[in-house]
């Protein structure tokens, strides 16, 4: 399970990222900064982050909602790769302090409910990985994410060299 862990935690890391692979519009704002929005449909989540070529899972699907997005998955058994192995989990995405935050909530394997200090876990693997992520571009400030039943909205200011982080907060 822990294997499936990193996955779990890479999985919502890679959903935060791929908006880079997604429709973009940029804008400029008065104060020189971008305002930036990237959205991904629900048929592309899948693809774009790229579990179709992973071999630890053989289908991913992930349904959007109002609010949160569903995610069901099958691979095979780490310990026994002649079993498989079902995980399904809804997660919601939300801003804190500027970058992307998650929770996982309503977790099943093989259709038993995970306990939730596990999911605690995942939630605070999550946290520190994101935030890890979010370091990485220290001009980019999420300003609001949404999910909707078609498509996930990130929306960024850039501060770049034209407004030197003018008008920032």
């Amino acid at each position: 399970m822990l294997k499936n862990r990193t996955v779990l935690i890479g999985l919502v890391v890679a959903l935060g990222l791929v908006a880079s692979a997604c429709r973009i519009d940029v804008e400029r704002n008065s104060d020189g900064s971008l305002q930036v929005e990237a959205v991904i449909t629900e048929a592309d989540i899948a693809t774009e982050i790229g579990f179709a070529e992973d071999p630890d899972f053989e289908t991913l699907v992930i349904d959007l909602k109002d609010g949160y997005a569903l995610f069901d998955a099958t691979g095979p058994n780490e310990d026994d790769p002649t079993r498989t192995d079902e995980v399904s989990f809804r997660m919601e995405l939300f801003v804190v302090d500027g970058r992307l935050g998650a929770e996982v909530s309503d977790a099943y394997w093989n259709g038993i409910e995970v306990p939730q200090l596990f999911i605690d876990e995942w939630n605070e693997e999550l946290a520190k990985d994101l935030e890890k992520s979010a370091k990485k571009d220290k001009d980019s400030t999420l300003i609001d994410v949404e999910i909707t039943e078609d498509e996930v909205r990130f929306e960024f200011r850039v501060d770049d060299k034209h407004n030197n982080g003018r008008g920032k907060g």
